[in-house]
């Protein structure tokens, strides 16, 4: 037996009031939370679902709440394979390949040792215009939280500032320097646009998922 629109939206709503506050961690709870219960209920049990959900909850809300390693590994497992794809789609495609061309041409006619500071803080810069754009939208507009998003953001910042750190004591005359500084950088953009392109569809897909529902 299928749970109905009405029972999923009472465990979205359990779930939240219980401080599981970040949407893609929510969703796959929801998404184990029904399944069992709809074990339950195929096993024989007729009671209604609101007594069985009770039930179950007092068995495992603490399990559920506490240890949700497996959740968080599913979520940061999907969303690796989300920027993966995004990657490959023509916004960030297009990101990246222009960043080399332009990096490339202003190297024949800017000063070297100007044009890598210069090109080394535009990720940076990126990140920063993009955790402004995040929090704005959590604060003013009510967008949901994405936890592997937001770990994922964290690691982005750590490795390019790692990064830039190695590169700032880099030889500023070595050519090939030059070229791994651009392609690093125009990645690094390109994954920003990725990010971007990833939060938008899952903001869409929980919309349309869950508008029916209120």
């Amino acid at each position: 037996m299928k749970l109905t629109k009405e029972n999923i939206k009472f465990i979205d709503t359990y779930l939240e009031n219980s401080d599981v506050i970040h949407i893609d961690i929510r969703l796959e709870m929801i998404d184990h939370v029904a399944s069992e219960i709809e074990t339950i209920i195929a096993k024989g049990d007729e009671r209604d679902f609101y007594y069985i959900f009770k039930e179950y909850m007092v068995d495992n809300k603490h399990k559920l709440l506490n240890n949700n390693k497996s959740f968080i590994k599913a979520t940061d497992k999907q969303l690796v394979k989300s920027i993966t794809l995004a990657l490959l789609k023509w916004p960030s495609l297009l990101t990246f390949f222009s960043c080399i061309l332009l990096f490339t041409s202003l190297n024949m006619t800017t000063d070297i040792s100007v044009l890598r500071s210069w090109v080394g803080a535009l990720p940076l810069i990126g990140f920063v215009v993009f955790g402004m754009y995040y929090l704005i939208q959590l604060m003013w507009f009510n967008l949901e939280r994405f936890s592997a998003l937001e770990r994922l953001g964290f690691i982005y910042a750590m490795g390019f500032n790692m990064f830039h750190f190695c590169w700032s004591f880099s030889n500023f005359n070595k050519a090939e320097s030059n070229y791994a500084t651009y392609i690093v950088s125009s990645l690094a953009l390109a994954l920003l646009v990725a990010m971007v392109l990833v939060v938008k569809r899952n903001v869409d897909e929980y919309q349309n998922r869950f508008k029916h529902l209120a």
